[in-house]
């Protein structure tokens, strides 16, 4: 069976059949099974079994694998001949971009430069701690430019691999890296909470103009004692530090607290400093709706804003309601932080309240046409919203049998087969990288039939011109979704939205956090809800069932819903938990579009977004009739209207 396998890998192997999209011959299915099997001995120090497999199998789609797997994690005892040879062999594959990363360390690490310049170029992906093994090498050729590009490294204030340490400390030595420096960039890791690296950057002053780590350790864990124990009157450069840091650690939990605190300081820190610990406190304010957020904004003047604390103080003026401050912070935002769609939407609802109407309608009309959440809220402001086209564009069968002849996409699907997800999901992602749209629509229908819909949904959401957006928008398990909905009273649209973006469509999809199946259900939650719905017996491996956890994850978003009251606070609960949900209303009734803009957790404000822009789409392909997206994001009662029963609410995980 290996023998046929071998004679027919670039015809009957290669190919899937028209029909199925599946692996045709009954030969190379049971190798895909053989090197599940050997490779498993293999990580049981039985390394033999696949070796074996790799002799036998020579030429077959997976050979890559089996070799990758004996070279990999002992690259530094690896003949590099051997590595040579692998990386020429498989060069088209993400293994070869894989291996020469790990033996790049290598490299590095024993100061391999020769042959770490020549391959270096050839890596595709980007690595930190490859980039500053190349900055080493090029100070130890004396590379005229390797400085300059090291010294920005630095003071972009980021944690750094251990392997950029001896370029920090070289370029220290030659006064490329001055004390001025050095502060910044420990300010930088202070504030951001990279205590470790701080202390890494610290090393490079002198003894005497270093923090003492003690006294670091205790401004992080006790910033209120630490502040209330600081009378000196004269701080030095240290202490500065010390205090900016206690004040912005002390921000995050009790930002009125740090305000007060930094006032009491007075000018002690200096006019820069103040400005700058004003900014933390402003920041984290804003991050938690401190009515008095946008105030210490201006406290902060004219000290330099991360980006993220820019738009922090343009959401702190959307949820104050200050339409001139609005406008005022998205023109402060660095330019390619201000070209995206949440700010040029804000902008343009900005001027509009400021009676500039023709500026307004102008920024509108170029986010128009981008189906996304402000794309679409810009389209209804205008009036000019197309309703989706269903139709689409189909793959030919020459488009088809084009991208089965792939070898990439071969690969993943074999992969997937065997349940090897991660190196399926790699594979496809590497073969589909600068596929033209008709491509990628034919790699996606073979997603779809090989029963993969995650990667059908994204690769067809990866189109330019030509689009198909059913594909994109799926409705599979249509009997058990419609019935749970109709048991629970939900929204159809709103159930399929949760599930495109909770799994994909994964009927057996587990999260890093242990969340399972199409609504990603935690095991506790289930548990909870198989008590009340109930299913008996329940077993956690039921969550695999689309039929069991459609029903159990719409009850559980029915109980939510019922809580909070509106399907926005709802859909983020279901991401972030309904306690957070409740407290990030405002006091007053807030525009819906505000409460989603301002939530704090990057991840379930893309995911709301997400979500109520899938059910726009939903809406439309369930029901034929347009849905206004305005209207679906409403308006969310403020804290005082707050009905919800406690008993409820404190029964909802």
């Amino acid at each position: 069976m290996a023998l046929t396998c071998i004679k027919r890998v670039r015809s009957a192997c290669r190919l899937l059949l028209a029909a199925t999209l599946a692996f045709a011959p009954l030969a190379c299915a049971d190798a895909l099974d053989d090197l599940a099997a050997a490779r498993e001995a293999a990580q049981r120090g039985k390394p033999n079994q696949l070796d074996a497999w790799r002799t036998r199998n020579r030429g077959h789609p997976l050979e890559a694998y089996a070799t990758f797997w004996m070279l990999s994690g002992s690259v530094e005892r690896a003949d590099p001949a051997q590595v040579r040879a692998f990386l020429v062999r498989f060069a088209d594959t993400p293994l070869a971009d894989l291996l020469r990363r790990e033996w790049l360390r290598v490299l590095g690490a024993t100061a391999s430069w020769e042959t770490f310049r020549a391959e270096y170029p050839r890596l595709v992906a980007d690595d930190a701690e490859l980039a500053c093994y190349a900055f080493q090498e090029r100070l130890a050729r004396a590379d005229a430019e390797v400085a300059a590009e090291a010294r920005a490294l630095f003071a972009a204030g980021r944690e750094t691999p251990a392997a950029c340490e001896p370029v920090f400390q070289a370029l220290a030595a030659d006064g490329v890296i001055g004390e001025k420096a050095v502060w910044e960039r420990i300010r930088r890791l202070l504030v951001a909470g990279h205590l470790r690296e701080a202390k890494r950057a610290n090393l490079l002053l002198t003894p005497r103009q270093r923090l003492d780590d003690k006294q670091l350790d205790r401004a992080a864990a006790d910033p209120a004692g630490f502040l209330a124990r600081e009378k000196a009157t004269h701080l030095t450069p240290a202490a500065r530090e010390l205090v900016i840091l206690a004040v912005a650690r002390l921000a995050r939990a009790k930002p009125g607290e740090a305000a007060e605190r930094l006032a009491q300081l007075g000018g002690r820190l200096g006019p820069d400093a103040t400005q700058y610990a004003w900014a933390q406190v402003a920041y984290q304010g804003a991050m938690s709706h401190h009515p008095r957020a946008l105030e210490w904004y201006g406290q902060a003047a004219d000290a330099p804003l991360s980006g993220i604390q820019a738009a922090w103080r343009v959401r702190a003026a959307l949820r104050a309601g200050n339409w001139k401050d609005t406008l005022a912070a998205i023109q402060q935002l660095p330019p390619d932080e201000a070209r995206d769609p949440a700010w040029r939407f804000w902008r343009a609802r900005a001027l509009g309240s400021l009676g500039e109407r023709e500026a307004s309608q102008g920024l509108l009309r170029g986010l128009a046409s981008e189906r996304t959440f402000y794309g679409i809220l810009a389209a209804e402001e205008l009036g000019i919203v197309v309703a989706p086209d269903w139709t689409g564009w189909r793959p030919q069968p020459a488009d088809l049998g084009r991208v089965r002849a792939v070898p990439g996409l071969e690969r993943a699907l074999a992969l997937y087969r065997i349940g090897y997800e991660s190196e399926g999901l790699r594979e496809w992602m590497w073969a589909i990288r600068g596929m033209e749209d008709r491509d990628l629509l034919a790699a996606a229908e073979m997603a779809r039939v090989a029963s993969i819909p995650d990667r059908a949904i994204n690769t067809a959401n990866r189109t330019l011109q030509l689009h198909d957006l059913s594909q994109r928008f799926p409705i599979p398990h249509r009997e058990a979704v419609s019935a749970a909905t109709r048991q629970w009273g939900l929204d159809e649209s709103m159930m399929y939205s949760i599930i495109r973006q909770e799994s994909r469509f994964m009927a057996h999809v587990r999260s890093r956090v242990g969340a399972q199946g199409l609504m990603q259900l935690m095991p506790a939650t289930a548990q909870w809800v198989a008590r009340r719905i109930p299913v008996q017996p329940y077993k956690v491996e039921m969550l695999g069932q689309p039929d069991v956890n459609v029903q159990m994850g719409a009850y559980y978003f029915s109980r939510v819903l019922m809580d909070l009251g509106h399907p926005l606070l709802a859909t983020a609960a279901y991401n972030a938990g309904p306690g957070r949900a409740r407290r990030w209303r405002d006091a007053r009734p807030l525009d819906g579009a505000i409460y989603v803009e301002t939530i704090p957790f990057n991840e379930t404000r893309d995911y709301v977004k997400q979500v109520f822009t899938n059910a726009w789409f939903y809406g439309h392909r369930l029901t034929g009739q347009l849905p206004s997206l305005r209207q679906m994001v409403g308006t969310i009662p403020g804290r005082a209207a707050d009905g919800a029963d406690p008993a409820l609410a404190a029964n909802i995980p």
